[in-house]
């Protein structure tokens, strides 16, 4: 009888080892498998964001730096699902400047504004625009947060087709509450 204990004892402390073995491999598994996250600084702004997403190239000529998932990069290097920071000069206030310049997207058919107002960006007032754009066929989406930075017009947009848009808005919304100013 204490062999038959015995033997059922040992089997059991086997099973607890093996089950602590496995849980300590999957743990470790999803250590590794979690995102990382990147930091890109450039133009007196810094950013963090995940390693699904790399820098890349930019179609605007007031882009001070660009990132876009990595899995919708182009041939020409230019991301479908892109965050792009530009920094413009501009002569008047940022909201006069922010007026103009989508009102004059107004008369043009192939943007449509969803929305607009102020956010904050930490301590700093800030304006956001939603809007679409249609370009060869492709709706894309759009959201734009504009702040002043030393008398420029700074802008952070986002932009993907309109189908890839609210999957990956969580890391916009990441970046512009994370990002830093040098």
């Amino acid at each position: 009888m204490k062999s038959k204990v015995f033997s059922v004892s040992i089997i059991i402390i086997a099973i607890i080892l093996l089950l602590s073995c496995i849980i300590v491999n999957v743990s470790a598994d999803t250590q590794d498998n979690a995102t990382k996250m990147l930091t890109l600084s450039k133009g007196g702004i810094i950013m963090n964001y995940p390693s699904d997403w790399g820098y890349s190239q930019a179609s605007s000529n007031d882009s001070v730096m660009a990132i876009s998932k990595l899995d919708s990069i182009d041939s020409a290097g230019i991301g479908q699902v892109n965050i792009n920071v530009e920094k413009r000069a501009i002569s008047e206030n940022l909201s006069s400047y922010l007026e103009n310049t989508y009102k004059s997207m107004e008369y043009d058919s192939s943007f449509e504004l969803i929305s607009s107002g102020e956010v904050a960006i930490g301590t700093n007032t800030a304006y956001e625009y939603i809007y679409t754009s249609t370009d060869n066929g492709v709706i894309r989406e759009h959201k734009a947060v504009w702040f002043d930075k030393n008398g420029q017009a700074c802008v952070l947009l986002y932009s993907a087709p309109l189908d890839q848009f609210e999957a990956n808005l969580y890391v916009f919304d990441y970046i512009v509450k994370d990002i830093q100013f040098a």
